[in-house]
């Protein structure tokens, strides 16, 4: 079996090689046989996806696929049904959508923030009511405001390895992961 995850940016990409190793079955292995793919923005994934679909099932192992799109202004679940209406009826294809952006996934664990921005207490922010509903928030700003080191690359690559995937309070996030479970587990 084989795992296509297909992401709009290269800081998604950076994060999920820091997060996929600690939560893929022992039978995934990144760039063996699960491949992450991103894309120049929104509109290069979505162009692409239609091609991708038509060679998938032409490989000689199953393919499972993930595509993952930031949410930015657009109403989520006409953004999923968009995508989800390109994919393949041949393949297990999972579409899920980080409310607002990549950056709230982070705003869910503000341990992993801490992690990576040792100036940012995480008690201090933790019990703040604007901080609660992680989803809400315009995240890359968020963290902009907390530490003045923040870099969506760099970031993601160091926060992909320390992020809590059990305790996080962003629901778009936790949503990620029990899809993928899913996923993996047909």
């Amino acid at each position: 079996m084989r795992l296509e995850i297909l992401t709009e940016e290269k800081s998604m990409e950076v994060f999920l090689r820091g997060l996929l190793p600690r939560i893929l079955l022992d039978t995934f292995v990144l760039d063996s046989n699960c491949f992450i793919h991103s894309h120049e923005g929104k509109s290069h994934l979505v162009k692409s996806i239609p091609r991708k679909m038509k060679a998938y099932p032409k490989f000689p192992e199953e393919v499972r696929v993930l595509i993952i799109h930031d949410q930015d202004s657009n109403d989520c679940i006409k953004l999923k049904n968009k995508l989800t209406k390109l994919c393949s009826a041949e393949l297990h294809c999972l579409v899920r959508i980080a409310c607002r952006e990549l950056e709230n996934w982070y705003l869910g664990d503000f341990k992993a923030i801490e992690c990576v921005f040792p100036e940012v207490n995480a008690a201090k922010y933790l019990g703040k009511a604007k901080y609660r509903t992680a989803d809400r928030l315009t995240g890359a700003e968020e963290i902009k405001k907390l530490s003045k080191e923040f870099s969506k690359t760099q970031t993601a690559r160091e926060i992909g390895k320390v992020i809590d995937f059990k305790n996080n309070k962003s629901v778009s996030f936790n949503h990620f992961i029990s899809g993928l479970q899913k996923l993996l587990a047909y």
